[in-house]
């Protein structure tokens, strides 16, 4: 008999397991409920929550590791919850049997059998409190056992737990109640999140203290009564007040927070690079700007920090006030893209230094141009003739940047800028075009600035980051020598509220910086560098509109400054390069190019050894002279006796053709003597207009005389008078800086001019 019983209960018992494992196979636990949608918690780079995007379900459900979560509250859990949980299947027999014994003894529901899985398993599929929800629950509870660790099945636990209102999981309840994260718990904040899940209402401790205070030392008793935690721990732990309120969810640098969003995408924890004191102060600091700016009809302002060393975003201020909504408010105007103005224009010269072509103290022109119709002005419409690419930067004159662009090559220079980190350069090089130079394309003010950041880190661009992560990309976009310059250039920069001897002022950061003001006056820019920051500041309507007279430097400059004043007080600018790369060459102080025999005149500039390319002095030379009557000979006249000579200095013909028409002196040779033959030899005379690449279009509907062309060319001194030939006959003469025009008929024309010596240069141009 005893053998049958025992046969029975064997085979009761395989028939159970196999109907179990068969249930398991068809009806398997359905994971996904496991892992809800959790918030994204964006934090800064102490670890301080920013902002927590919540789920699509709403709940403030901040995803903990179990590795993080302090062993105070799962000793406490297992103590009070499940004191079997590391050794029972998923289900216990024993709690069964006694919660069933004190139940029926009772007359009603005293006690519970509900393990730690079979809880899981109820937050998991919510039903009925019926006998065959319990039993559907147990099964689930051996499933979740079978297929899950221990330490598994603990972090669902503690991530499902109810807290009250849409509070779900300890994450959240440790924020939003005890204003830290789980791993730091106190005892009494452990049982008092042991007890709120019994029953979020009834023990609410905003709502109600006194039931909430009473569960959690409940809690404590038990667990002293296990001796789980030492008597004198618990009792001190019991006279700790509760929570008296909860925090609000947190919203701050919300265009920050919305960008690593964006950039991340929804994880569970995010932590960045966001330096929470110098958000708040740069949002201080930008806030007031603006409001003063408002005055003078410009809505906005934003601005960016960088930390050059890392290239990580430690302030980013997108708006004066994300919740504003007349002014563009809730809008990243860090991100969005918008017209450069002039700040691009260091960079054209860095490239046209590491081509070999210019230096810092090289000569160009700053006098009017024309490229194919394209002929553009600077933004006072004055002109300075001849000044030092220093001068030229300093001023941000247009001309030169545009000259230089010319030069160095577009296709040249936007490479530099994509590999530089520009990335909304989607068009072709052509279709930019020169006016590239002067901003004439679309940039955002997070990669202007990182841009910048290159500059000061040796010429090597480094993506921005705003999470804390290792940076191994890298490109080396200009020399180390050539940013370096290009960084000292910018160092003597004029700033808006001082006078050019603030370097002597020593509460001000050193600092190398640059502005622009876009197309059409819509935007104001300010790209600084001091210590290890680089800062960016936009200031502008983000609907576009202009403002007349909007300024760089009169209204993103103060800015810039003050915030630099914030974030790098005392700072420096990074040392000249080491070794070999800098030389001092010793020039020709007119030309600036090595000094030939007849230069009478020297001065020492920076070039970059074995880059600067530089051509013997043709503006200094001697020329011969009649010791009585003066004037200039040659030929077979050098036989004559009393001839001396004589050191003269030219000037480059388009430079004094442009000082001529503007009433300005210009070196004049000695008049030629007429009894002495001369060949013809230096510079031709180079016709500007009409130019051979831009056709001529005539209306029908004016006379011809109303419809006559420009005669104009770069002549040197020597030339005298021009005469103009069109298609061989004589139409013009005069000197180059002469208005000098003539008629035109539709048709194909050749034009050619002549100087009083002989030389001649000619063009071919159409008229439609």
């Amino acid at each position: 008999m005893r053998k049958k019983y025992l046969f029975i209960f064997v085979g009761v018992l395989f028939f159970l397991i196999a109907s179990f494992f068969a249930l398991d196979f068809l009806f398997p636990f359905p994971e996904h409920k496991l892992h809800p949608p959790v918030a994204s918690v964006i934090r800064d780079h102490e670890g301080k929550v920013l902002r927590i995007f919540l789920p699509p379900d709403g709940a403030r459900r901040m995803h903990a590791d179990f590795d993080k979560i302090s062993p105070v509250l799962k000793k406490t859990l297992i103590a009070s919850e499940d004191q079997w949980f590391q050794s029972h299947p998923g289900i216990n027999p024993v709690s069964i049997i006694r919660a069933a014994i004190m139940n029926i003894t009772a007359g009603r529901v005293v006690s519970g059998a509900s393990t730690i899985p079979m809880q899981i398993a109820r937050m998991a599929e919510p039903k009925n409190r019926t006998l065959w929800s319990k039993i559907i629950e147990a099964f689930r509870a051996l499933q979740l056992k079978r297929h899950h660790s221990n330490d598994e099945l603990l972090e669902f636990y503690l991530n499902m737990l109810p807290y009250g209102g849409n509070i779900v999981g300890v994450g959240a309840a440790c924020h939003f109640y005890f204003g830290h994260g789980p791993e730091t718990l106190s005892l009494c904040e452990a049982a008092l999140l042991t007890t709120i899940p019994r029953g979020p209402v009834f023990y609410d401790p905003l709502r109600n203290p006194e039931q909430a205070r009473e569960g959690r030392n409940r809690v404590m008793r038990q667990l002293a009564e296990k001796g789980v935690f030492p008597v004198k721990e618990i009792e001190r732990n019991m006279k700790l007040p509760l929570p008296d309120s909860i925090l609000p969810v947190p919203l701050k640098a919300p265009h920050f927070c919305r960008m690593v969003l964006e950039r991340n995408g929804r994880i569970p924890d995010t932590a960045t690079t966001l330096d929470s004191n110098l958000q708040q102060t740069a949002q201080e600091v930008l806030k007031t700007h603006v409001a003063r700016l408002r005055g003078d009809d410009i809505d906005n302002a934003a601005c960016v920090i960088i930390h050059i060393p890392s290239r990580e975003i430690r302030a980013l201020v997108g708006s004066a006030d994300f919740f504003e909504k007349g002014f563009g408010g809730a809008i990243n105007l860090t991100n969005t893209k918008r017209s450069p103005g002039s700040t691009l224009k260091p960079f054209i010269y860095g490239l046209a230094f590491d081509q070999g072509k210019l230096v810092p103290d090289s000569f160009v022109y700053d006098i009017p141009v024309d490229y194919a119709g394209y002929s553009p002005e600077n933004y006072d419409r004055i002109y300075h003739g001849q000044v030092t690419v220093r001068q030229a930067l300093a001023k941000s004159l247009n001309i030169p940047a545009v000259n230089t662009l010319a030069k160095t090559g577009i296709v040249e220079f936007i490479d530099l800028l994509k590999k530089g980190g520009i990335s909304t350069l989607d068009k072709k090089p052509m279709q930019y075009g020169l006016p590239i130079a002067l901003g004439g394309c679309e940039i955002k003010l997070t990669e202007l600035t990182n841009l910048y950041a290159s500059l000061a880190d040796g010429g090597k661009f480094k993506p921005y980051t705003v999470t804390p992560e290792e940076n191994n990309i890298s490109a080396q976009i200009l020399s180390p020598q050539t940013a370096w310059l290009v960084l000292e250039m910018l160092s003597s920069v004029t700033r808006p509220e001082m006078n050019e001897t603030w370097m002597l002022t020593r509460d001000m950061p050193e600092t190398a910086w640059k502005t622009g003001t876009s197309f059409g006056h819509r935007d104001a820019w300010a790209v600084g560098i001091s210590g290890d920051y680089a800062i960016g500041v936009w200031v502008g309507n983000p609907d576009g509109r202009p403002r007349k007279e909007i300024s760089g430097a009169v209204h993103a400059g103060p800015l810039l400054f003050d915030l630099l004043r914030m974030a790098a007080p005392g700072g420096k600018l990074p040392p000249p390069p080491e070794g070999y790369g800098i030389s001092e060459v010793e020039v020709c102080a007119h030309s600036r190019q090595l000094p030939g025999p007849f230069c009478t005149k020297r001065t020492t500039i920076r070039t970059l050894s074995g880059k600067t390319k530089l051509h013997p002095c043709d503006e200094c030379r001697q020329i011969f002279v009649d010791g009585k009557s003066g004037y200039r000979i040659s030929g077979e006249c050098l036989g004559r006796k009393g001839i001396k000579t004589k050191i003269i200095r030219t000037i480059p013909a388009k430079l004094a053709r442009w000082r001529a028409e503007n009433n300005l002196e210009i070196p004049q040779l000695p008049p030629l003597a007429l009894d002495c033959g001369l060949i013809p030899s230096g510079t031709a005379p180079k016709i500007i207009s009409p130019a051979a690449n831009t056709p001529y279009l005539l209306r029908k509907d004016t006379p011809l005389k109303f419809q006559q062309i420009a005669l104009k060319a770069e002549a040197g001194p020597d030339s005298g008078t021009l005469y103009w030939f069109l298609d061989g006959r004589l139409v013009s003469q005069g000197k180059s800086n002469e208005k000098l025009f003539t008629e035109i008929t539709v048709g194909k024309h050749r034009i050619s001019v002549s100087d009083e010596i002989g030389r001649v240069d000619a063009v071919e141009f159409e008229v439609r």
